[in-house]
């Protein structure tokens, strides 16, 4: 058995051989990939290069051709004024470096050639073309120079017979069109001619011609070449050397004389004849005299008339350098780099079998139950796997505290669902209180001195009544009564039951802002979000310190409730999610994490919004912001304080009462029989449907939603049925948020929540009866 440094410093290295090896090869070939692909691009760029000169140099002189045409349909230039073309002509000729000469031909005969010679222009003027022209030269020199003239000599030429004018006469449009390469008249040497129509209405009025010799334009391309020795071949569809490859034996002008014109191939310039019958554009590589090189060839037939092949060849040792030196650098490098990764190997190996065997040691003090000693190792492997140690043992009490926290929130599940239960039995006890209460007083005569007492009694009753209602709201099963409330006065209300919470080290501020407008809330609901936040305030102000609430208006009009302490605020990191659910500010065990998630719960419910923040000077803040009460929202209007006081519009009309509680039942039949109304009462609701089948109409059914064998709402629906319009007060102590919906669309459905009071159910009815008919 090896231990575990030998047997990576054998692994690695072996590894590092094949790896370099191959590396080796790959780059290799992979440099031989690119370097060809660079000889290429290198060498495509000089063949456009080459053709971008070609096609700005013959469209250069094209363009003078153009500018001749003008000043001759114009009535500048004419033939048979020689003096004013030569001034014309001779500052644009001698700016030109590539035209030899220059023909003006009428179509009637008379004709001017300026032609150059030695850097010299003359002027050949002839008249009367054919057997008897007469032709007589005259030197011009450079601009400004004086003409000097010769005789008049015989001369048996008419230029109208040329190739040029033939071919200038004949073209249909007045575009320039440019001639295969032939022999010049007057210099004997081969080139092109640029041959441009005069035109106008009445016909064809001459040709004028521009003529460059090949040797020039030879010299041109060789002079742009991209390299030394790299060659450049132009011929013409019928393979016809038009431009010659910088050779040595092509140096002289009677070489190129000879060579312009001659078709490629069988003995001359074999080489490159095979290469001009490839496909245009392909790279080509091949070995010429003992050099590899690269071949490309391209069309050029940028200009009417010209249809050549361009093939430029340019050994590869001038783009990319000698290959046997690249080839032992890349050796040189590759000896280096594997000479550098042995003493890596070799190095790594030290500082890899250190740690593994504190890995090792570690491991198996976890397995003992021991707390492991921290590794320093700068390897991030070695460092994730100490981590991941460290963390297992964390994990298990993490997901110990997760699972406490799953049983609680099904406890607290199981709590909400028992709340609604018992809110429900609750409110039928405290209604059937209310109600009792309410009938005790309508006994007694005014100013009896227990009237008192029962004030106490029924205020003690509403207050369980608001108890019990936010036991439904914290179990979901109900929503808040939107109602119009003065927040100033709300939290001096609150501020009283808080204030001995706070313990006596905290001091308690109020700075409420005058003339607020109302808002829309639930009392209830809104003094538990106070005491939610002051207690949370006075929980981090463990020493002592200052709560202040404040109230103003916001620039965007809604309300502003500021919950202030001076404690030690909230981390940075809990702020973000500090309103969900087990989210707790306070130590393992001291909090459940429910009292802001209700918060926040209750002021969503309101339309409202909670920010929490932490302050410069310390502690935290709490920023309520709530929407104002519309103007048309007014305060539930209050009935009769007695019952003998009802509206007589209520008396004599025939209830039908449906309640499975007995003592709710009772009271509400003895109440309304109180106020003169006619009472029927049924213990659930299929006995109710079974009356109303046999006594007939009734103006009005109170019935509560849940009873046994049939709701309320399943009433409501076999009254609809049977056609009746019935209006129909449904109640509950439990939130029927869930067919609101549906029940808002019959306007002659209310839903009233239990414990209801009297003076307030009474109105309800007497606005659904309306007023009696006559």
């Amino acid at each position: 058995m090896l231990p575990i440094r030998r047997l990576l410093l054998r692994d690695l290295l072996v590894l590092m051989a094949g790896l370099s090896a191959l590396i080796l090869g790959l780059s290799w070939w992979s440099q031989q990939q690119a370097l060809r692909r660079q000889a290429t691009a290198r060498t495509e760029s000089a063949l456009h290069h080459l053709e971008a000169l070609l096609h700005l140099e013959l469209k250069a002189s094209q363009s003078l051709g153009e500018v001749v045409r003008g000043w001759w349909l114009d009535g500048a230039l004419d033939p048979t004024r020689p003096e004013e073309a030569a001034r014309l002509l001779l500052p644009l000729l001698s700016a030109q470096r590539s035209i030899t000469s220059l023909n003006l031909a009428r179509q009637d005969g008379p004709s001017l050639l300026f032609l150059r010679r030695s850097e010299v222009w003359f002027m050949r003027e002839l008249v009367q073309p054919g057997s008897q022209a007469r032709i007589r030269w005259h030197r011009l020199g450079q601009p400004g120079d004086r003409m000097s003239s010769e005789a008049w000599t015989p001369m048996d030429y008419d230029p109208r017979t040329r190739p040029w004018y033939v071919a200038g006469a004949a073209a249909s449009t007045p575009e320039p069109t440019w001639t295969e390469p032939y022999t010049f008249y007057t210099t004997k040497d081969p080139g092109i001619t640029c041959t441009l129509p005069i035109r106008d209405a009445r016909g064809l009025l001459g040709v004028a011609a521009l003529d460059f010799l090949l040797d020039d334009l030879t010299a041109g391309v060789w002079s742009a070449q991209p390299t030394p020795r790299s060659r450049c071949l132009v011929v013409d569809p019928e393979g016809r050397v038009v431009i010659l490859p910088n050779d040595p034996a092509f140096q002289t002008p009677a070489s190129r004389r000879q060579a312009f014109m001659s078709p490629v191939g069988s003995g001359f310039l074999e080489a490159q004849s095979g290469l001009l019958r490839a496909p245009l554009g392909r790279s080509l590589a091949f070995r010429h005299r003992g050099h590899t090189m690269i071949g490309l060839i391209t069309g050029f037939a940028t200009l009417p008339g010209i249809h050549w092949r361009l093939l430029l060849t340019v050994p590869e040792e001038d783009l990319l350098g000698p290959a046997r030196l690249r080839l032992w650098a890349l050796f040189g490098m590759a000896a280096l780099s594997l000479g550098l990764a042995a003493w890596r190997i070799i190095h790594i190996a030290r500082r890899v079998a250190g740690p593994i065997a504190q890995l090792g040691a570690t491991a198996e003090a976890l397995g003992q139950g021991e707390i492991p000693s921290p590794i320093h190792s700068r390897i991030l492997e070695i460092r994730s796997l100490d981590r991941a140690l460290r963390q297992a043992s964390e994990s298990l009490s993490d997901q110990a505290q997760l699972q406490r926290q799953l049983e609680h929130s099904q406890r607290m599940e199981t709590v909400g669902t028992l709340a609604g239960g018992i809110a429900h039995d609750v409110n039928n006890q405290l209604a059937a209180i209310l109600g009792q209460l309410h009938l005790c007083r309508e006994t007694l005569p005014e100013g009896h001195s227990a009237l008192n007492r029962i004030h106490r009694a029924e205020e003690a009753t509403r207050r369980c009544a608001q108890t019990t209602k936010a036991l439904l709201s914290f179990s979901h099963q109900s929503r808040p009564e939107l109602q119009p409330l003065d927040l100033n006065a709300l939290v001096e209300t609150t501020t009283d039951v808080l204030e001995p919470l706070l313990g006596g080290r905290i001091r308690l501020r109020c700075q409420l802002a005058p003339d607020l407008p109302p808002i829309s809330g639930d009392a209830v609901q809104l003094e538990q979000v106070l005491m939610n936040l002051g207690v949370n305030a006075r929980d981090a102000m463990p020493e002592g310190g200052h709560l202040t609430l404040s109230t103003r208006l916001g620039d965007d009009g809604r309300v502003l409730l500021d919950i202030q302490d001076t404690g030690s605020g909230i981390p940075e990191a809990l702020l973000p999610r500090l309103f969900e659910p087990f989210v707790t500010t306070k130590e393992h065990g001291k909090g459940t994490g429910l009292g802001l998630a209700m918060v926040f719960s209750i002021l969503k419910a309101h339309s409202g919004e909670i920010h929490a923040e932490n302050l410069p000077e310390g502690g935290a803040r709490f920023r309520v912001s709530l929407p104002a009460a519309g103007s048309g929202e007014v305060p539930l209007a209050k009935g009769p304080d007695r019952l003998r006081a009802a509206s007589p519009n209520l008396a004599g009309r025939r209830i039908l009462v449906v309640e499975d509680e007995p003592l709710l039942r009772e009271m509400l039949a003895d109440a309304l029989t109180l106020a003169r109304m006619q009472v029927t009462t049924a213990p659930d609701g299929a006995l109710a449907w079974r009356a109303w089948q046999q006594a007939g109409g009734f103006d009005l059914v109170i019935s509560d939603q849940r009873m046994p064998d049939c709701t309320g709402l399943e009433l409501m629906a076999l009254i609809r049925g049977s056609g009746s319009e019935v209006p129909f007060i449904l109640v509950s102590g439990q939130g029927l948020e869930s067919v609101e919906g549906i029940l808002s669309a019959d306007k002659r459905v209310r839903l009233v929540p239990k414990p209801f009071e009297l003076p307030r159910l009474l109105p309800i009815m007497e606005e659904m009866l309306g007023p009696r008919r006559a």
